[in-house]
């Protein structure tokens, strides 16, 4: 603070100053000295505390070398010296003889927690005197405007301690304080945005993870844990290719090995992960850099899906529309070949048509079970019923099938369908199902696995009831069908028994032919 002990109230100086200080004259009264002030250009009030006044003439240029506002207040109040920055801040000038109060009545003023002060923070120094270090007021103009100015205030003592005044340097603070305000702001965002992110990552249905230049993993999300079946901890101890499957891992290195020298900004790719499990799934990655403000290398960011069960889902198609291709071109030779055979054996349009019409909703039957298991397999109980349906709304008694379930391949179905419809129409025209409900016809099937020879599937037909049964004179096209597709699309034997009792046909087919091969458990798709 200010003590003013170099100065006498006479306005004479100090003895021990020195005989060559040049000594303050003192005005006549306290009117010519504002005068006189006036004169000079300076900034100053008419002042009553004359000893304040001739402190003050020795500081008065020095004051406007202060890189700050600066004003000087007696001990009522009145403005007795300020500089051109304290007259900027304010807007104006104050009148001679004007005191604080009165200067800075139509302004407002708030502390920093906001609330409205009921005075002057120069005021409350000059009742209490007490200093003022480093506060923050907001000053609302009456023009509207406010200004947030950082105040330091002196209370002046003379040499006996009594209070004379205070001086007040303050500082223009409003753009660092909408600085620090924006700072905070973007700090606030920051953190938000960042909680934002955090949540997003780890509640991802779809994998993330950041990695560094070498492919280890940096940050992993609970997502990827589930696609790989791998825990945070492992993964974070692993490399990217680590688990990427043989035949993909060359193709994802190089592109990542581009990546980070930048010769490529991301990528997308689709590869094959060994899980944990060993089950081999398809993942969608793409992946993306990280980079500082000189384009350097910081981490690098992959978006992982699960996509196994789409590739599974195009590779089913992909088979189907190949197998349709397939079973198309074999459905037409075998159409054709009905229909030549039909003909060669047809005494009249009208049988050929029957005969033929049959053959064909027999083949229809058989595609129609196929169709339901997407060409992969069919029931053989099911091929059976379908086969000797039209005669079925006779007794339930007359036709029986007893065996296993066994699901058959596509080809068998097919070739089993017309089969069982040449059987089953030669028995209603000349066998058990001709002459009445007293005729029986029993199918029986089981897999026969023997010590010597290859697993089979055996079939036997079995015809009773019927009319007696003569060895035919010549083979028809049933028995030709029956025989030879057995033997040339199912590598197995098919042979007809003319009991006397009844038709007896029996075939026996290998395993491999006639049923689907079985995926061994945990085997990779």
């Amino acid at each position: 603070m200010l003590s003013l002990t170099g100065c006498q109230a006479g306005g004479r100086k100090n003895k021990t100053e020195g005989t060559k200080e040049k000594r303050l004259e003192r005005p006549s009264s306290a009117q010519e000295l504002g005068v006189a002030d006036n004169r000079r250009g300076r900034r100053r009030a008419p002042l009553v505390s004359l000893s304040l006044e001739q402190a003050l003439r020795a500081s008065d240029d020095i004051l406007e070398l202060l890189p700050v506002a600066t004003c000087v207040c007696d001990l009522d109040g009145r403005i007795v010296q300020y500089n051109r920055r304290a007259a900027e801040i304010w807007g104006r000038a104050p009148q001679p003889g004007e005191t604080h109060d009165v200067f800075t009545a139509a302004c407002k003023f708030y502390g920093a927690d906001g609330q409205r002060l009921p005075h002057s923070k120069l005021a409350e120094v000059l009742q209490t005197g007490q200093p003022v270090r480093d506060e923050e007021v907001r000053v609302e103009r009456p023009n509207g405007l406010s200004v947030e100015i950082l105040l330091n205030i002196d209370p002046l003592f003379d040499a006996h301690s009594k209070l004379m005044g205070a001086v007040s340097c303050f500082q223009d603070v409003t753009d660092r304080r909408r600085m620090v305000e924006a700072l905070e702001q973007s700090r606030h965002d920051l953190r938000q945005q960042e909680q934002r992110w955090g949540a997003t990552y780890e509640h991802a249905t779809i994998g993330i993870v950041e990695i560094d230049a070498e492919g280890r993993f940096l940050r992993v999300n609970e997502a990827i844990c589930a696609i790989t079946g791998l825990s945070r901890d492992e993964l974070l101890g692993w490399r990217l290719f680590n688990r990427t499957h043989p035949d993909d891992r060359g193709m994802d290195e190089e592109l990542y090995r581009r990546q980070v020298k930048d010769e490529i900004g991301f990528y997308s790719i689709e590869k094959r992960f060994v899980r944990k499990d060993g089950r081999v799934i398809w993942c969608a990655i793409r992946s993306s850099t990280v980079r500082d403000a000189r384009g350097n290398f910081i981490y690098g960011v992959r978006v992982v899906q699960d996509v196994t069960e789409r590739k599974e889902s195009e590779e089913r198609q992909k088979l189907l529309i190949d197998e349709l291709n397939h079973r198309v071109k074999n459905t037409l030779a075998t159409v054709q070949s009905l229909a030549n055979q039909t003909a060669r054996g047809a005494a009249s349009p009208e049988a050929f048509r029957d005969a033929f019409e049959g053959r064909l909703i027999a083949l229809s039957q058989a595609h129609d079970q196929l169709t339901r298991r997407h060409w992969k397999s069919a029931d053989l109980r099911g091929i059976v019923t379908g086969a000797t349906a039209p005669y079925l709304g006779r007794a339930h008694e007359q036709i029986t099938t007893v065996g296993e379930d066994v699901t058959v391949t596509p080809r068998a179905a097919l070739t089993l369908a017309l089969a069982f419809h040449e059987l089953t129409t030669n028995a209603a025209k000349y066998g058990a199902l001709s002459s009445g409900p007293a005729g029986r016809i029993e199918v029986h099937w089981r897999i026969v696995r023997g010590v010597n020879l290859p697993p089979r599937l055996w079939i036997e037909w079995r015809e009773s009831g019927g009319p007696s049964v003569v060895v035919p004179s010549r083979q028809g096209f049933g028995s030709r069908f029956i025989v030879g597709s057995v033997a040339a699309e199912l590598q197995g034997k098919a042979q007809l028994h003319f009991d006397f009792s009844g038709l007896r046909c029996t075939m026996e087919i290998p395993l491999e032919a006639a049923v689907p091969a079985q995926v061994p458990a945990g085997e990779w798709d």
